[in-house]
């Protein structure tokens, strides 16, 4: 199984090269290149939220808590004090932080359902949800979401490839338990995790503007030709020609 920093450099690269090629096609804007490598190198590291020992783990509950804090203080909170403030956002992050996160790690397994492709869609539909509910349209939404799935993909495929001894020229056990479809001992967790990707589907903006953008032929014509430098020297402009002084 891969570790931490491999997990996020490879999510990190593959989610930068991703948004670049996307930004040289013209499918997203320069401004918005950041935003999804940032969302992509984070899908790269949520699998492992299922481990208790892991870092995203602890970081994952870190940041739910205290944006649920904030986000019970800016609904609820306009006529607290700011003492009542402080302790209803005190509250809001211990319940997320050490209750929540209690729950979920006594009711998942490493490798279990959350380490899995279906795992992956559910996590790219809540940040769809997410980001239309922060008010971006449905184009950007789909392209975060799809962007979470790309890093959660990118997880499961280098722990695939870690699971494989190529100096024994063997499998080890791990080999099929990350690049999964469910998890077989666990048949109606697997079927309820299928029925919540249903659910959010249909509560999700329509996928058309994103499909649209991303299936544009033409705008991949535009990318091609930017491969590689036509018609120009490398780096034009960096290099320069040292000034003649004259005799």
């Amino acid at each position: 199984m891969a570790d931490f920093n491999t997990h996020l450099a490879g999510a990190a690269v593959v989610s930068g090269l991703t948004a670049t090629g996307l930004m040289l096609a013209e499918v997203v804007s320069e401004r918005e290149v950041v935003n999804y490598f940032l969302l992509g190198t984070l899908g790269g590291l949520l699998p492992d939220i299922d481990s208790e020992s892991s870092i995203p783990f602890r970081m994952a509950f870190n940041v739910l808590g205290v944006v649920a804090g904030f986000l019970v203080i800016l609904s609820e909170g306009q006529d607290y004090s700011l003492a009542e403030m402080i302790i209803l956002w005190s509250f809001c992050f211990a319940l997320v932080r050490f209750g929540i996160c209690s729950l979920f790690s006594r009711y998942t397994d490493h490798r279990g359902l959350i380490h899995s492709i279906p795992a992956a869609a559910l996590a790219g539909l809540l940040a769809v949800l997410l980001f239309s509910y922060l008010g971006a349209d449905a184009g950007q939404a789909w392209m975060a979401g799809s962007f979470i799935v790309l890093g959660f993909l990118v997880h499961l495929l280098l722990d695939e490839i870690y699971s494989v001894d190529l100096l024994g020229r063997r499998f080890k056990r791990s080999f099929g338990s990350a690049f999964n479809l469910g998890a077989i001992g666990n048949p109606l967790g697997t079927l309820a995790l299928y029925g919540v990707i249903v659910l959010l589907y249909f509560q999700a903006p329509p996928p058309q503007p994103f499909l649209a953008r991303v299936l544009d032929g033409e705008r991949y014509q535009v990318l091609s030709q930017r491969l590689v430098p036509r018609g120009r020297v490398w780096f034009q402009g960096w290099w320069r020609e040292s000034p003649v002084i004259p005799e």
